[in-house]
């Protein structure tokens, strides 16, 4: 009978030194996700007068592109990031996130006081507001964890591309010379946008 007891013992344990490493492999997993980078949008500047540029913005594989009117020194992207509960995230959510603004910055205090502003809404009024449903219902048993923004902003600089990524715990930006042609293998490559998909048949 003892024996019995100290065999059922032995397995209970472990099966739960095995849900427990299970457990904490997953959290790893979930963690390392966490880390990821992946890039999510593109802009590129053409000037037209002191302080006032055309932006190209591209999203994701968006096609095509979507061009606006910004002013000032700098650009800013807007986002707004829904992040999950940790058991949440064993079961495979990540978190997610939209962009939300795309606007101008003025670097002097008081440009931003007194010069003009553009703003642009880049994401459409939800059929169902999930990010309404996730601030009403926040408790205890919800999987939500918190609602936040993210900006990024740099200079603007018609000479710069600028790649925008996403991280789970928020927004950044990196620039790289613009390429209006480079050579390869002796020869000149100008980059030319390819036309969306069906765009001949329209």
């Amino acid at each position: 009978m003892i024996k019995a007891l100290l065999r059922g013992a032995s397995l209970l344990l472990v099966v739960v030194l095995a849900l427990t490493g299970l457990l904490l492999t997953s959290n790893l997993y979930t963690f390392q996700r966490l880390s990821d980078e992946a890039p999510v949008a593109r802009l590129t500047f053409d000037f037209v007068a002191p302080q006032t540029w055309d932006v190209t913005l591209r999203v994701g594989d968006q096609c095509p592109p979507r061009t606006y009117r910004l002013y000032g020194d700098q650009w800013r992207v807007d986002a707004l990031f829904l992040k999950w509960k940790p058991w949440a995230n064993l079961f495979g959510f990540d978190a997610l996130y939209r962009l939300e603004r795309l606007s101008g910055r003025y670097t002097r205090i008081e440009d931003e006081n007194s010069r003009k502003h553009e703003a642009v809404e880049l994401v459409e009024a939800p059929v169902v507001n999930l990010v309404a449903l996730a601030e009403r219902y926040q408790g205890r048993f919800s999987p939500v964890d918190t609602l936040y923004g993210s900006s990024a902003y740099l200079g603007i600089d018609p000479g710069m591309e600028y790649r925008l990524y996403r991280t789970q715990s928020g927004l950044f930006a990196r620039q790289e010379e613009r390429a209006f042609a480079r050579v390869e293998n002796g020869q000149l490559v100008i980059e030319i946008d390819k036309p969306c998909p069906g765009a001949a048949d329209k």
